[in-house]
């Protein structure tokens, strides 16, 4: 019987840690449409505080580094580290102003659409994140000509 308690305790607690690792990473998008591919690869990482000045005002709600931290109803656990955007092959730039404000990012596929815009010279990508509260929903056109832009979902 303790044999039986203690493998069902292990499992137990390696099961929360493998749920934990997944969320931490580089998650890896495709679409085609025609004769145009693309690819996104968003890496997130644990969100250090050390790094950060995080604090609250009362009309905006919380704040990392003096910006909006979407996402984050008290310190962050999460950050998108960085995102990478290819359109037919090319390596096309995404600045980290675009995406540095997104905390707790939801990444698994479920979460995340990306489609061609009707000119094909356009990708729209929808990223859900946090849950609760703090839920929010960001939109971000990437344009093959590097012109990108953003706007934010409610999440209710």
């Amino acid at each position: 019987m303790k044999i039986l308690v203690l493998l069902a305790l292990l499992l137990t607690g390696s099961t929360s840690t493998f749920a934990q690792s997944q969320r931490i990473g580089a998650y890896t998008f495709h679409k085609s449409k025609r004769n145009h591919t693309t690819t996104l690869i968003i890496r997130n990482e644990p969100f250090d505080s050390s790094k950060h000045k995080v604090a609250y005002d009362e009309n905006i709600g919380n704040l990392v580094d003096g910006r909006r931290a979407y996402g984050a109803e008290a310190v962050p656990r999460t950050q998108i580290k960085s995102i990478e955007f290819y359109f037919d092959g090319r390596h096309i730039k995404v600045p980290r102003w675009l995406y540095s404000d997104c905390y707790n990012p939801n990444l698994e596929p479920q979460y995340v659409k990306m489609n061609f815009a009707r000119d094909s010279k356009n990708v729209k990508v929808v990223m859900w994140g946090a849950d609760g509260a703090g839920a929010y929903g960001v939109v971000w056109i990437l344009r093959k000509n590097g012109q990108h832009s953003r706007y934010f979902k409610d999440a209710f």
